[in-house]
C-alpha cells in the first residue's frame, strides 16, 4: 500500500453509509485516514461502507447514533472513541458534518413544529454540539467541514424546512 496524505490521520463522516457521506469515507480512507462511518439507523450499509473501505487496502469502522434524539452526542462520541481506541488512536483530525435530515414534500403550508424541530435537532444541533464535544479530542491542524446542500441556495415552496436547517450550516469550517 502507498503512502497517502492523510496517513496517521482519523476522520469521522456523520452519515456515511452511503451517498455523499460514504463518497467522502471512501476518499479519506483512500488517501490513508483510519475512516469512522457514521450511520443513524442503517447498519447494514454502514457495514458495507466500512467493508469496501477495507477491500481497497484503508481502514474504518462503524459508530452507530441516531441523531436529533437525547443523548446523540454521547452515544457517537462513546462509539467513536471506543473505536478509535481499538485501532491504537485517541485522536480526531477530521470532522465532517454530513449527516442530514429532510422530511420531502413537506410545504411550508403543513409542515408541522414537530417535523421543523426534527430536522433542527438532526441538521442544527447535532453538528453543533457534536463540535463542542470533539472539540478536545480535534488534534493541533485539525479540520471541521460542514456539508449543506444546493437547496439553500434556490427557495422551494416544497421543501423550506430543509434549505433552512441547513443553510444554518454553512459556517463554512474550522482550521484548528
Amino acid at each position: 500500500m502507498h503512502l497517502g496524505k492523510l496517513d496517521g490521520r482519523t476522520a469521522l463522516v456523520t452519515g456515511s453509509s452511503r451517498g455523499i457521506g460514504r463518497g467522502i469515507a471512501e476518499r479519506l480512507a483512500r488517501d490513508g485516514a483510519l475512516v469512522a462511518v457514521h450511520y443513524g439507523s442503517n447498519r447494514s450499509a454502514a457495514e458495507d461502507t466500512a467493508a469496501a473501505v477495507t477491500a481497497a487496502g484503508g481502514r474504518a469502522f462503524t459508530v452507530g447514533a441516531e441523531l436529533g434524539v437525547p443523548g446523540d452526542v454521547d452515544t457517537l462520541a462513546a462509539g467513536l472513541e471506543a473505536g478509535l481506541r481499538e485501532h491504537g488512536e485517541e485522536a480526531l483530525d477530521i470532522l465532517v458534518h454530513n449527516a442530514g435530515l429532510t422530511i420531502m414534500g413537506r410545504p411550508i403550508e403543513v409542515l408541522t413544529p414537530e417535523e421543523f424541530d426534527r430536522m433542527i435537532a438532526v441538521n442544527v444541533k447535532a453538528p453543533f454540539f457534536l463540535t463542542q464535544r470533539l472539540l478536545p479530542r480535534l488534534r493541533d491542524g485539525g479540520r471541521i467541514i460542514n456539508i449543506s446542500s444546493v437547496s439553500t441556495r434556490t427557495a422551494s415552496a416544497h421543501g423550506i424546512g430543509y434549505p433552512l436547517t441547513k443553510g444554518a450550516d454553512v459556517s463554512g469550517g474550522v482550521n484548528l
